[in-house]
């Protein structure tokens, strides 16, 4: 049997990066093969980031993702979308 949470590597096209702009910083993460209802955000320390995603599919695997910002974050207004494969996240600056 297969343990409940898979240890599979994310898919190997997956990537994440950050810009930051004078009023935000801009999260774009590409996870292809992952469910909107799988993929969870997490605010660490109020400037730590946690993006985790699962697919429970045949194939499918784990991303996780802990990203660290400056300490004008305002983690408490995050905004996300994702649109079946791309996943954009704004965190504001103070």
């Amino acid at each position: 049997h297969e343990p409940f949470l898979s240890d599979a590597p994310p898919p190997p096209d997956s990537w994440i990066a950050v810009e930051t702009s004078p009023g935000e910083y801009r999260l774009i993460a590409r996870l292809p093969g992952f469910r909107r209802d799988a993929i969870t955000l997490a605010a660490r320390r109020r400037r730590v980031l946690h993006v985790v995603a699962d697919s429970w599919e045949p194939g499918g695997g784990h991303f996780e993702r802990r990203i660290s910002f400056g300490y004008d974050a305002d983690l408490s207004q995050v905004r996300a979308e994702f649109n079946g494969e791309i996943l954009r996240v704004i965190v504001p600056r103070r």
